[in-house]
């Protein structure tokens, strides 16, 4: 049994100067859809966060993103991304 929805979060958050671009839940499934897996990832560096949240979503976990960055510009460059 697969996943055919990938589920992609976004909040925006206020920004501090001491803390990360983007903090990012990603969720994995086992073959009966049940989570297995929860890795929390802090991003200093905006190119790579970009990076691994567009592989995550390609392997089809689930991303929860808590970002202090545009969160518009940040959701029309995924959904560039899915399509």
């Amino acid at each position: 049994m697969s996943r055919t929805n990938i589920d992609v979060a976004i909040y925006q958050i206020p920004r501090f100067e001491d803390s990360p671009i983007a903090t990012v839940r990603y969720t994995e499934y086992d073959g009966y859809g049940r989570a297995i897996k929860v890795n929390e990832v802090d991003y200093w560096e905006a190119e790579y966060f970009h990076c691994q949240v567009l592989q995550a979503v390609a392997c089809g976990l689930d991303v929860a993103i808590s970002t202090q960055l545009n969160v518009r510009t940040l959701q029309k460059k995924l959904n560039s991304w899915i399509n």
